[in-house]
Parts: C-alpha cells; sequence; structure tokens
C-alpha cells in the first residue's frame, strides 16, 4: 500500500514538472513578443550622456600686447610709445569625452592666421624705431567644462585649459627715421607654456548636435624675431621680444556626440 502510494505521488510530481517546462517557454514567448500582460510597458533602459565628441570651430582673435624689449632697453630711457596686434581669424579642432552629465573633457588645436604687429619706441636723443611685423601662431589646449545644467536645451558652461602656444615672429623691419637706417629681423619660432578660460553656452540642435558660441581669455606668452640687422649690417641685436601676448577670442563651434542615444521601446497593447 505504501509503495502504491509512493509511486502515485511520484508520478504526479513528474508530470507536474513536464508541465511546467512546456508552458514556461511559451510563457517568456509572451513576456518578449507581446510585453507583459495586463497592460504594463517595458520601461527604456536608462538613458547615459557619457560619450566621445567631436568638434570643430571658427572664430575672431583680438591679441594684445603686454610689453616690448630689444637690447636698446638694456640701457634704460627708452619709452615705447604704441604696442598693438592686430584682430586675425582662427580655426580649431578637438576630440572631447562627455565623463558626467556636468563634466567634459577635451584637446583642441587650432591655427591662428597671421596677425600684424605694430609698435614705436624712442630712446634719449633723437632716436626712435617703428616695428611692423607678422606673427602667426598654432596653439594646442588640453580643456575641462563644467555644464551648469541645460534649460529647453540650452547649456551654459564654463572652462579653463593649459597646453602650449607656438609663435613665429616673420618679417621684422625696424625703421628708424632720424638715423636713416632700417634694419630687418629673420625669421624665428617660440613655444610656450599657454592657458585659458573659457565662459559660453551651448545649444541641442538634435540629441547628438550643438552648436557653442564661447568666449575665451588666452595667454600665449612672448614672441621673438630672430637677430635684427641694418641694411648694410653695420649694426644689430638679438631680436625684438614681444612680450606678454594675451588674447580676447569669439569663438562659433559645432559638437558632434558620437553615443547613440538610448533605445525606446513601443507601448504594449
Amino acid at each position: 500500500m505504501n509503495t502504491n502510494r509512493s509511486s502515485y505521488l511520484l508520478g504526479a510530481a513528474l508530470g507536474s514538472a513536464l508541465v511546467l517546462a512546456l508552458c514556461a517557454p511559451a510563457n517568456a514567448a509572451d513576456i518578449y513578443e507581446g510585453g507583459l500582460k495586463g497592460g504594463y510597458d517595458v520601461p527604456p533602459p536608462p538613458p547615459t550622456d557619457r560619450g566621445l565628441y567631436f568638434k570643430g570651430y571658427v572664430g575672431a582673435a583680438d591679441a594684445n600686447v603686454g610689453s616690448i624689449w630689444t637690447e636698446t632697453f638694456a640701457g634704460g630711457g627708452g619709452i615705447v610709445h604704441h604696442k598693438d596686434i592686430k584682430s586675425t581669424p582662427l580655426f580649431g579642432l578637438g576630440v572631447g569625452w562627455q565623463a558626467r552629465h556636468w563634466l567634459r573633457l577635451d584637446l583642441t588645436g587650432e591655427y591662428r592666421g597671421d596677425a600684424l604687429f605694430l609698435a614705436h619706441d624712442q630712446f634719449p636723443g633723437t632716436n626712435t624705431n617703428e616695428y611692423t611685423a607678422d606673427i602667426r601662431s598654432w596653439m594646442g589646449l588640453a580643456n575641462a567644462y563644467i555644464d551648469m545644467g541645460n534649460w529647453c536645451g540650452f547649456t551654459p558652461f564654463i572652462g579653463a585649459g593649459i597646453g602650449f602656444a607656438t609663435l613665429t615672429v616673420d618679417g621684422m623691419k625696424d625703421v628708424n627715421v632720424p638715423a636713416e637706417s632700417v634694419a630687418f629681423g629673420n625669421t624665428h619660432t617660440k613655444t610656450n607654456f599657454a592657458y585659458a578660460f573659457y565662459a559660453g553656452g551651448s545649444f541641442d540642435i538634435t540629441p547628438q548636435v550643438a552648436l557653442e558660441l564661447t568666449y575665451r581669455y588666452a595667454d600665449l606668452g612672448t614672441a621673438q624675431s630672430g637677430r635684427v640687422a641694418t641694411f648694410d649690417n653695420l649694426a644689430s641685436n638679438s631680436g625684438v621680444f614681444v612680450q606678454d601676448i594675451t588674447s580676447n577670442d569669439v569663438m562659433l563651434g559645432m559638437r558632434y556626440k558620437f553615443q547613440r542615444e538610448a533605445v525606446v521601446y513601443q507601448p504594449v497593447k
């Protein structure tokens, strides 16, 4: 009697297991093919704001000169009446990483076109110098930005960067009218430590494309011409130093985000 009862219980258990095994795939298929029964939607996966981006920008650079210096200043008594670098266009590219929804990091490289340098100094007596030259530069920076919220696609941000600036002085000419003398400088390139501060805003055109308008203050360091010698080579000096070059830049750029948007599932009927 006990043996028959045990056999009956064992058979019932095996039968129940077989029914469950046959029904389980059908139930799973119902979930993935038709969604959860009862009218519930399948929630989309949480969106991600991290990822790689590429940027390009153009702008205008309004540079300033802190001071100028030549070996003639070593004797004292020199007065600088005028010093200026004219505005020039700039063009840049960059690649970056959106580390958090509020933090971006990128590397940028840019070319700053030939800018006209003008200066005028005077020394005791009738000795004066009128300088002209072209100054062009490349600048590479590692930057970090803080995005301060997003309002209807608009995101204000601030940032800072450090890197290098390579400045080339070409075509230096020194005209001394009272002495009836003209001197010319060789082309010379100098690389300096550079830094910058940013403030601006971006607007999301699409989930992957954003326009940026940015103001930047940049410090490029000192530019230097090559050896300067008179046309008859009777007098020369080591060069003209254009010191403490800073720049107020306005840039318009576009940023393309490579990360794909999260998949949105259709509601279950």
